[in-house]
């Protein structure tokens, strides 16, 4: 038995929030977070739905993020990397021991509209806590149950899904994979370093290591799901 929570944390502290206020016609996404063991993390963060000019810009006005920059632009699609400003917040401990899962992050002009699976209802609480301790303002629009099966997969009204399932492979995820194969990066021995592969993509090194991380952890649950895929044996 699990929770999923559809809530919105509403401050004008949380991160991209001027960005979103700065382009309020588009979708400002969190892709993913990279942490580090000191400083702040970093955001890989989609854009769509606005203008190029007027994302550029709204990343150069914002307070909340800084050393943004541009990773990759697919027609009206953009991918920004940044970093979070000021102090990080209280309790992170207490978030950082939660095992909540984040569905989907969306960041608005007022805070954050979020999904996000719990264990239970002690780890939802302990949530609410630290966005308490905050000052974040949590209006919960749905909590409903999860029935966990046998095969690990879950039912409620939101749909079916897998706890534990990654996140489908994002498109940044999917090139990764895709001009790594190409460039030699998996042939025996190897034609391209990670660094190679790197400079083609325009991005760093350390960025593409989570992506094919990813990107290769999907593709090994699917593998591991799909019935009609056998081991074998020579």
């Amino acid at each position: 038995m699990g929770l999923i929570a559809e809530f919105r944390m509403t401050s004008e502290q949380l991160p991209l929030v001027d960005v979103a206020e700065g382009v309020p016609e588009a979708t400002v996404e969190f892709e993913s977070v990279q942490g580090h063991p000191s400083g702040a993390p970093t955001f890989i963060v989609r854009v769509a739905g606005a203008d190029a000019d007027a994302i550029k810009a709204a990343f150069a006005d914002a307070d909340s993020v800084t050393d943004h920059s541009l990773v990759v632009a697919d027609g009206a699609t953009r991918r920004y990397r940044c970093r979070p400003t000021g102090n990080p917040p209280t309790d992170l401990e207490l978030l950082a021991d939660n095992g909540s899962i984040p569905d989907r992050v969306l960041a608005t002009p007022s805070g954050w509209e979020e999904r996000r699976w719990f264990a239970d209802r002690e780890e939802f609480d302990q949530f609410r806590t630290f966005c308490r301790a905050n000052d974040y303002e949590l209006q919960l629009d749905r909590l409903v149950e999860a029935d966990e099966g046998p095969d690990g997969r879950v039912t409620s009204p939101f749909g079916t899904g897998d706890r534990s399932r990654p996140r489908e492979m994002t498109e940044a995820q999917q090139e990764a994979l895709v001009t790594a194969h190409k460039m030699g990066y998996f042939d025996t021995p190897r034609t391209a370093t990670m660094a190679d592969v790197a400079d083609e993509l325009g991005v760093a090194s350390a960025s593409l290591s989570e992506r094919l991380r990813r990107a290769q952890n999907h593709l090994i649950a699917e593998f591991r799901r799909s019935s009609s895929i056998k081991p074998r044996i020579n």
